[in-house]
């Protein structure tokens, strides 16, 4: 099971920054693309991570997760109240698939090239998973804390910075 406290902690600490960040933050704001800096938006890149906690979610019915999947110019791209709504859905899978065996086998594809369609398959389990779409979260949050900086926004203080980071900063104070 994965009944590890910590591990459910984090995965909600992550949920908890998408949450606030999407709080701080207009619809204009959330839509906005700062060229020549960023192709895409604030938005874009929140629709992103979702897709990512998506194909987890899709997949572990079938044992076959595949992160190519993606749900572009959906209104959670363009409404930060979608994304929002969205996450409180991720936050209660999250409190639902805690329960299940960290174990469990699962068969990952994602594309592996930009010169070309390439699909790799692997194989990987839950609790691997869940640490992938959280850190990819974690990295995407770091993008999205300059996007908000150049808007001219606070950021939470923690926001888009790796567990690993915080633990060596706090070593250091």
């Amino acid at each position: 099971m994965l009944n590890n406290a910590i591990t459910l902690e984090g995965q909600l600490e992550t949920v908890q920054q998408a949450k606030e960040f999407l709080l701080g933050l207009t619809a204009e704001n959330y839509q906005m693309v700062i060229k020549p800096h960023f192709a895409s938006s604030a938005g874009t890149h929140m629709r992103h991570i979702l897709d990512h906690y998506l194909a987890l979610q899709d997949g572990l019915n079938q044992g076959l997760v595949n992160y190519n999947k993606r749900n572009r110019y959906s209104n959670v791209e363009s409404c930060p109240q979608t994304a929002l709504l969205q996450w409180q859905k991720v936050e209660q899978w999250l409190k639902e698939v805690s329960q299940l065996d960290a174990e469990m086998p699962l068969t990952v594809v994602c594309e592996t090239s930009v010169n070309e369609t390439q699909n790799t398959q692997t194989t990987s389990t839950l609790a691997r998973e869940l640490v992938f779409v959280s850190s990819h979260a974690i990295h995407h949050f770091s993008l999205l804390a300059v996007i908000n900086s150049l808007l001219s926004n606070k950021n939470e203080i923690n926001f888009g910075i790796a567990p690993s980071t915080a633990t060596y900063m706090r070593q250091q104070a």
